[in-house]
């Protein structure tokens, strides 16, 4: 199915007539638009158009009545109290089969009441104006559509909780569960009907006994269930509320007034470790610190002492040579004369180069000198440099710890905020421990509901097994009782059977979309309850409520396509602020590796600040139509434009 267009008359934020035309051939459609301009109303009109009554948007809405919902969208501007969605759809790209659905109704009588028009390539087609309902729940049962058209900042909360009552009802359609369930009440009327028929001797009033128990247990389980139920509601409320708190506690300064002491304390180790710093700063300066200052002049000492250093090492050689030579004369008479004449040459060489001693250092000093200008110098200029790093980073560490303490605090607001808080926790922990008496309680009452339903089962059968089968009656009772026995081991066995390939697709979108892959290693469905449980690679469940806000909204987004998947339904997907909890690695991920991919026909509806400039350059070779909502603030009414923000067309 690919929707072709979709017509606004009055509806919600959009007056007089206004026209979604999708043209283009590539998957992605994108509608822009700030806050409060419409986008929400594109989704709901989707969903009216094609569901009415059982738009999944109007059974979760505030409104008592269908007829008050129809009447909350209509826009009064032009004081014809007439509003009408019209949506124009082909069930695949041969538009061989086009179909026009329009839902027009009035708000200017106490009743309202709707008008539905079906055409088919054009032309009025009166049967399925009459059945509609029953055609487009075999396209795509309402209880799938939350798969194909959901709100990213609502979804986001399913990954926490149990899997909710909606949810379940959708993966049961899925599963074709529902189908059996609707088989299995209708049975059990039948046995009711033909039960009330039958003569009341002694066991069948037994029977009868037995039934009421059973019906009770049963009733008293979905009693729990529900009660259950709206107790994870309010624990989920409780938590939005206490984060919200939080989030308030810590704008407010909260966290600072909680860790005053503990920053006061750290300023005053910075304090001490800035003292420390100068102290050996003072002591390198009072050390050889200031030769860096003189140290081209401590080079030229140096190279004279050096050079002082070698003529006297000369001077000492050449008295040396001359007490050696005495002993030579002694024993090589003949070759005196020669060894005279280079010894007075060597030292006649050796005067006219002759130094001036200025510095006349030791050879202990000279070393000294030396291993100052080639370590000492050197390694202590660097420490210098060093030390006046850490000294500036931490007086900058001070400075902000002192702009930091310096905030001015409302203490008496802190302290209400800090007992809300405080109260939401107190009000949290009752209800989780009453949770959990009431799940303790419902293991009680199951094993009751199965025990009474047992019992019952057991004789009914021996019931049947002996009474003679003389009419219909007779028959119809006892194959129903069989059918009933079949129907919930056969629902038992397919429910394991589809959840593991669900459970299955879901860890396989995951992992296409995450980037933390070793967090969550793998997803399973609880074939019973239909729980979705998160496992890391040991095997241990990862908790629900550690998931950062993105990382649930991306979670839901992977097990909403993975049903999407498995309904094996080609139908468009429409995601309304698909991105605003998720950072850019996950945003860039979804973009690349889900909104291409996901559908044939990918209707995003989204905020300038959640798909900017950067992320629709990426994604705009996949982009086959773009739109942006404008409202006027004077008409307070919102028109569409094409092009996408800055990509304005008109």
């Amino acid at each position: 199915m690919i929707i072709k267009k979709l017509k606004l008359h009055n509806f919600g934020v959009y007056a007089s007539t206004n026209e979604f035309a999708f043209k283009g051939k590539k998957p992605i459609v994108l509608i822009g638009g700030l806050n409060g301009r419409g986008k929400t109303t594109f989704l709901e009109a989707v969903l009216l158009a094609l569901y009415g009554s059982n738009s999944f948007a109007y059974i979760e809405s505030k409104y008592k009545s269908y007829g008050q919902y129809l009447r909350a969208y209509v826009n009064k501007e032009d004081n014809s109290h007439e509003s009408y969605v019209e949506l124009e759809f082909s069930m695949d790209d041969s538009d061989k089969e086009i179909y026009r659905v329009k839902r027009q109704w009035s708000a200017s009588s106490v009743r309202t009441s709707e008008k539905l028009q079906v055409y088919k390539n054009g032309e009025y087609n009166q049967y399925l104006s009459d059945n509609w309902i029953m055609f487009i729940e075999n396209i795509l049962p309402s209880g799938l559509s939350n798969f194909f058209f959901f709100d990213g900042e609502k979804i986001a909360e399913l990954a926490v909780g149990n899997t909710g009552n909606l949810m379940k009802e959708a993966i049961k359609t899925l599963l074709g569960i529902s189908v059996l369930d609707l088989l299995e009440s209708d049975i059990k009327r039948i046995i009711t009907r033909l039960s009330k028929k039958h003569i009341k001797d002694s066991e069948v009033i037994e029977i009868e006994k037995l039934r009421t128990v059973r019906d009770k247990a049963a009733q008293q389980l979905l009693d729990m269930d529900k009660k259950i139920s709206d107790l994870e509601s309010q624990i989920e409320d409780i938590n939005r509320k206490l984060e919200k708190t939080q989030q308030e506690y810590s704008a407010k300064g909260g966290d600072i007034v909680t860790q005053r002491q503990e920053l006061f304390q750290k300023r005053a180790q910075l304090y001490a470790k800035i003292e420390q710093e100068k102290e050996i700063l003072i002591a390198d300066a009072g050390s050889e610190l200031p030769l860096v200052l003189v140290r081209d002049l401590l080079y030229n000492i140096r190279e004279k002492a050096e050079i002082e250093h070698d003529e006297k090492m000369l001077q000492s050689a050449i008295r040396k040579m001359k007490f050696v030579f005495d002993k030579f004369k002694e024993e090589n008479s003949d070759k005196a004369e020669a060894a005279s004449i280079f010894i007075d040459f060597f030292k006649k060489q050796s005067s006219n180069n002759k130094v001036e001693k200025i510095f006349n250092m030791s050879e202990m000093t000279l070393f000294q000198l030396q291993n100052l200008l080639d370590e000492k110098l050197t390694r202590t200029k660097n420490d210098v440099f060093y030390r006046q790093r850490q000294l500036a980073t931490n007086e900058d560490k001070v400075d902000n710890l002192d702009n930091y303490l310096s905030i001015d605090i409302d203490e008496n607001a802190i302290v209400q905020i800090y007992k809300e808080i405080k109260k939401l926790e107190k009000e949290k922990a009752r209800l989780e421990v009453e949770l959990e008496l009431l799940r303790s309680e419902r293991r009680s009452l199951n094993g009751e509901a199965i025990a009474t339903n047992s019992e019952f089962n057991k004789m009914v059968e021996a019931y049947l097994a002996k009474v003679e089968l003389n009419d219909d009656g007779d028959r119809v009772l006892k194959y129903s009782h069989i059918a009933i026995n079949i129907l919930k081991e056969y629902k038992i066995r397919l429910q394991k059977k589809k959840t593991e390939e669900v459970a299955e697709t879901m860890t396989a979108c995951y992992k296409k979309l995450a980037n933390k892959k070793n967090l969550i290693d793998r997803i399973i469905m609880d074939p019973l309850t239909l729980d979705i449980t998160y496992l890391n690679v040991k095997g241990e469940e990862v908790s629900k409520v550690s998931l950062s806000a993105g990382e649930k909204q991306l979670m839901v987004i992977s097990i909403l396509w993975a049903l999407a998947i498995c309904s094996k339904k080609k139908f468009p997907l429409i995601i309304d602020t698909p991105l605003s909890r998720l950072d850019s690695s996950h945003r860039i991920s979804l973009i690349q590796k889900y909104f291409p991919y996901a559908s044939e026909q990918t209707i995003i509806l989204s905020t300038d600040s959640e798909i900017d400039r950067y992320y629709y350059e990426i994604m705009k070779e996949n982009i086959g139509d773009e739109f942006t909502l404008y409202y006027d603030d004077i008409s307070r009414s919102t028109t569409i434009k094409e092009g996408y923000f800055w990509e304005d067309k008109q």
